[in-house]
């Protein structure tokens, strides 16, 4: 009597032979409807003259941001400096100089500022202009945009500066109350941990440090770090955008209007290029600005974008 293993042999046996025709007829089927997949995908019978390169003018303009630290600090951010700077020191002037000199072998044919584009475009280039005829002082002037901007220009010998800068957005969607208590309505909600997850207070004081005992252009290099950028970016992702989850969502407001006010600085961007030009635009702006820009200038057909620690790392006097 054949036993239980001989009967499963020849039926494996039997089922082979049909298998192995029937895997090759499977192959082949499955690369020739890839292939006229591909080809339908590609093609669809129609050329398609619609394509992202049709829409592009005679030149992409390169693009980058100069992210930094305000060094006439407002004190309008959530994180206020800790740390003494002063750009008008003969030390600080010198390793400015350093940092023009880098910014000068970008080259750039518009220089942007983080400043009002409605409200302050024309004193600003009012201001720049009795600049250039040595009748504006800037030598007790301590925002970069003096300092950085005003003289990296005169140096090109531009004949204007942009301000791109957008009114200032009411951060939150809910009005809140006078006596609101972030901790307290975050405990509130059950969304007080999860919020103080990351030491981002830490990381801010970190890099508000370095601005004390680093050269200029090597703190600048370190803040225009990509894994810095992001990590700056992530604050609003891991932290800001929780505050009022399933209530008031006030964070995840906040976080829009941050998006919103960088999509207008694009828009600013972007009205004063001219695609029919070789254009090489520098923005100045805080170096919290700079994760979303990029995103923008990157997914837009009409920017190629330029990393500005290619110019503070290669760069020496």
């Amino acid at each position: 009597m054949r036993g239980k293993t001989d009967i499963l042999t020849d039926n494996r046996t039997k089922n082979m032979k049909y298998f192995i025709p029937l895997l090759i007829f499977s192959l082949f089927s499955c690369s020739e409807e890839k292939k006229t997949t591909e080809t339908d995908s590609n093609k669809n019978g129609i050329e398609d003259p619609y394509t992202p390169e049709a829409f592009i003018g005679k030149h992409k303009a390169k693009v980058t941001v100069l992210g930094t630290f305000h060094f006439d600090n407002p004190g309008m951010d959530s994180y206020k400096h800790q740390f003494p700077f002063d750009i008008l020191m003969e030390k600080r002037q010198k390793e400015l100089n350093d940092l023009l000199s880098a910014l000068e072998e970008y080259n750039p044919t518009k220089i942007m500022v983080e400043i009002s584009r409605i409200t302050g475009d024309s004193v600003l280039n009012r201001n720049y202009q009795e600049y250039l005829k040595g009748n504006f002082d800037i030598s007790e002037k301590r925002s970069e945009t003096f300092q950085i901007a005003f003289k990296l220009a005169e140096r090109l010998g531009h004949k204007k500066i942009y301000a791109t800068d957008t009114e200032r957005l009411k951060w939150f969607g809910a009005d809140m109350a006078d006596d609101y208590d972030e901790e307290q309505y975050l405990k509130s909600l059950g969304q007080w941990e999860k919020f103080n997850r990351y030491d981002y207070f830490g990381a801010s004081r970190f890099q508000d440090s370095l601005k004390s005992v680093l050269p200029l252009k090597q703190h600048l290099s370190f803040l225009n770090a990509p894994a810095n950028r992001l990590k700056n970016h992530q604050g609003y992702l891991t932290e800001l955008v929780l505050v009022g989850a399933g209530d008031l969502y006030n964070g995840a407001d906040a976080t829009a209007r941050w998006y919103q006010r960088n999509l207008r600085i694009f828009s600013n961007t972007y009205d004063f290029i001219d695609l029919d030009q070789e254009e090489r635009v520098l923005l100045i702006y805080g170096s919290g600005h700079v994760y979303t820009l990029k995103q923008f200038f990157q997914d837009s057909p009409d920017f190629e974008y330029v990393e500005i620690n290619d110019y503070l790392n290669n760069h020496t006097e």
